[in-house]
């Protein structure tokens, strides 16, 4: 449906990350007026070239997302350059692989800081500007890795299982006042890949991991940023007017197994 976000008005927080980007270019596309935001005022420079994208007003606002008042100051930057806020994505991550005896408790705190406790701090700033305006979408990215076990990254899995529920409690708790609440989980992404094997992997074994990975995947390939961009679109967009506190998983057949 075209321009189905006309009027929108949407946090994309985490927007400097590939799939973040992707996705806010997809919504500007959609005619969405954006705050994009980033803990990184280098990263955003990166995404300023949205601005000429779609029909929509696209701003950058720094944003750390485990700090409380940074919360505070983007929702109300956003309410101040737009009148209203009605949605937010939160993208903002951090991944661990590390399993449960080889975590430092410094990688603990500091992933489910980013991960679970920045989401909570997002939505409870958020929630009182969906209210003032009627209603809204919050869209959570969670991840396969918050559905099923599979071994390793105790304290990323451990999060987003936490941001899963947290998602599922909100939703219940404010659908009466038509705030929904619902959570995509990515499978194994391609641009997931460098952040896994780090920038300097040999790419021998690069390409033997990308193998395993495809391999436990269905439909045969790992997700790409669109694929996360068009779930989140829905989600934010009237077209799911009816759907709240649920999981959506965007992994070519992986937890269906």
């Amino acid at each position: 449906m075209a321009n189905s976000l006309s009027g929108k008005s949407i946090l994309v927080v985490g927007a400097s990350g590939a799939q973040g980007r992707v996705t806010a270019k997809l919504l500007a596309e959609e005619g969405a007026n954006l705050i994009i935001a980033d803990a990184s005022s280098d990263a955003l420079e990166a995404v300023r070239d949205l601005a000429s994208v779609g029909s929509g007003r696209v701003l950058p606002k720094k944003c750390d997302v485990s700090d409380q008042q940074n919360w505070v100051d983007l929702v109300s930057f956003g309410v101040e350059s737009f009148g209203k806020i009605t949605g937010l994505v939160n993208f903002a991550a951090v991944l661990s692989r590390a399993g449960v005896e080889e975590t430092t408790m410094e990688s603990w705190e500091r992933t489910l800081r980013v991960n679970q406790t920045g989401a909570w701090l997002g939505m409870r700033a958020v929630i009182p500007a969906l209210r003032a305006a009627n209603g809204g979408s919050i869209v959570n990215i969670g991840s396969v890795d918050a559905l099923v076990g599979r071994g390793g990254g105790a304290a990323y899995q451990s999060s987003k299982g936490g941001l899963r529920l947290l998602s599922k409690s909100a939703a219940t708790q404010y659908a009466h006042e038509g705030i929904r609440v619902n959570c995509v989980h990515p499978g194994p992404m391609e641009v997931r890949m460098l952040e896994v094997v780090g920038p300097k992997a040999d790419p021998t074994g690069t390409k033997k991991l990308e193998d395993i990975l495809r391999s436990q995947v269905p439909m045969g390939r790992l997700g790409r940023a669109i694929d996360i961009a068009f779930a989140v679109r829905y989600l934010l967009s009237d077209e799911s007017a009816f759907v709240t506190g649920i999981d959506l998983p965007v992994d070519g057949g992986l937890t269906a197994q």
